[in-house]
């Protein structure tokens, strides 16, 4: 089902599909980043993700299905950097911003602004070439955000940063972002989008695997319990299990799965234990990692 454009959504993909040849790199994808948010594009290499992205920027056409981009009013509709920042090596970074400027259509203002906004302001007389891999990508950054777009893509934009330049880099996505504009960041390393972004896309094969909240993607916290002995803890297993709740026994403890918060359900594992006499050793709270949630859902795909 295509999705709707709505006012918080400036770029719209309804089943969009691109082969090259015999390859389909880009399934049936009906996807929509929101606009103050940054989403995370994640996937393995391979997955379509560059693909996706030259999609949207109309650098190549879908064999099938159609992207909307809409109006926005004194604002660049769509701005990308995708694999090498497109920079004249040989002229200073003032030089660089200025043609950018021109091409457009941004307001001779905005550079002093957004040459700020990308720590870029002490370097802009000194020729791109003579910077650093970090400061070439403050500077493409500067140049994608000229006349504010509505929608800002970056392709692996930390590839070959340091940690510094990676640390800064997501504190002005972060920024661009609370301006309203909506941010995709396309990255195989999942890890460095944590506490950035928003919302997380995971691309596999073409096809759009998971689309929410990134806080939400890696599940259910579930809880392991442990009474003094194999024989306490088996009973405690089937006394919780009449309380309701859903008690494994597994490894020679309890996995509980919580059909609440898992506090709450913590609460309830220490009272039923205590009622009925039985020492816990442990009560701890597991949590899947990242990276384990996302290798579950590429594995969930395969099988």
């Amino acid at each position: 089902m295509p999705v709707m454009l709505k006012s918080h959504t400036p770029v719209v993909l309804s089943n969009v599909t691109k082969r090259f040849g015999s390859t389909t790199a880009v399934r049936s994808v009906s996807w929509a980043p929101v606009r103050g948010q940054v989403t995370a594009l994640v996937g393995l290499n391979g997955a379509g993700k560059s693909t996706l992205m030259r999609v949207m920027t109309g650098l190549i056409k879908p064999t099938e299905g159609s992207v909307s981009v809409a109006a926005d009013e004194g604002r660049r509709p769509l701005s990308a950097m995708i694999e090498n920042p497109a920079l004249f090596t040989g002229l200073t970074v003032r030089r660089n911003l200025e043609i950018h400027r021109v091409l457009t259509g941004a307001d001779r203002a905005e550079i002093g602004a957004i040459a700020e906004l990308a720590q870029v302001g002490h370097v802009l007389r000194r020729r791109v070439s003579t910077l650093s891999q970090g400061y070439r990508q403050r500077v493409a950054i500067a140049v994608s955000l000229l006349r504010s777009p509505a929608v800002l893509l970056l392709d692996e934009p930390t590839n070959a940063l340091d940690p510094e330049a990676t640390m800064h880099l997501r504190s002005l996505i972060r920024r661009v972002a609370d301006g309203g504009t909506a941010v995709v960041v396309s990255t195989h390393q999942l890890r460095e989008m944590e506490g950035t972004a928003d919302a997380l896309t995971v691309l596999h094969e073409g096809r759009v695997l998971y689309d929410g909240p990134f806080e939400s993607f890696v599940g259910s916290t579930t809880l392991r319990v442990r009474a003094l002995g194999a024989e306490e803890t088996r009973r405690l297993a089937e006394l919780l299990q009449v309380e309701g709740i859903d008690a494994e026994w597994v490894a020679g403890g309890i996995r509980a799965t919580p059909n609440e918060h898992a506090d709450q359900t913590a609460r309830r594992v220490f009272t039923t234990a205590a009622r009925a006499g039985i020492d816990l050793v442990e009560l701890s709270h597991l949590t899947p990692t990242l990276e384990e949630a996302f290798h579950a859902a590429i594995s969930g795909a395969r099988s």
